[in-house]
């Protein structure tokens, strides 16, 4: 289980007053939260409210000033290496990912970065491109791939290290509605089938 108590994040905005004016704003992001294993957890609210800054303190990105943050009973700062193998973020858009890479080779540099072997992720790897429906497209360069196989990529990269805890900025950023629900539908498929626990953040809306 992943348990957030008090955790809060302070950091400064640029406010424009005009074309040449600026003053400076000091934003506080707070929450307390709980993600148990095979939940779906939504995270909503405005821009700027700290949802992509929670993200990043969750998955050891950021550190709070204040509160704790626990992870199968680690803590977020003095356990971050052991914590990093069990969570990964995916993000909406077309980031973290290299277009001029395949797929395949995508996911072969993620796996490594993990301290996987090439042998251990070649079956890995295919598991993962089938899941997301790319299993016949591995071998094109992503910048070839349209918006909705980007995203199918981006979960099948948050997976490479098969992380207990699943967090997702926006993954259905930009996307046409089918492949959103397609998208909805495979992470309803980790929580309840592969028992994942699952921070979904939008930036407004039902789920």
């Amino acid at each position: 289980m992943i348990e957030a108590k008090g955790i809060i994040k302070t950091y400064q905005l640029k406010e424009k007053l005009g074309f040449f004016k600026q003053k400076k704003k000091v934003v506080e992001a707070g929450i307390d939260l709980s993600i148990h294993e095979g939940e779906i957890v939504g995270l909503l609210g405005l821009n700027g409210a700290g949802k992509t800054t929670t993200i990043k303190m969750l998955s050891t990105l950021l550190t709070p000033n204040k509160g704790s943050i626990k992870v199968d009973g680690l803590d977020i700062i003095k356990d971050a290496k052991k914590i990093k193998k069990n969570v990964n973020m995916i993000a909406g858009g077309e980031r973290m990912l290299y277009w001029r890479l395949t797929a395949r080779e995508n996911l072969i540099y993620y796996g490594k970065l993990y301290g996987y072997t090439s042998q251990q992720l070649h079956h890995k790897i295919e598991d993962l491109l089938r899941l997301v429906g790319l299993e016949d497209t591995g071998d094109i360069p992503v910048e070839r791939f349209s918006k909705g196989m980007k995203q199918r990529l981006q979960i099948a990269r948050g997976l490479i290290n098969d992380p207990k805890y699943l967090f997702l900025d926006e993954p259905t950023l930009g996307l046409d509605a089918p492949v959103a629900k397609h998208l909805r539908n495979t992470v309803k498929k980790l929580a309840k089938e592969d028992r994942k626990g699952i921070l979904f953040r939008r930036g407004g809306g039902a789920l």
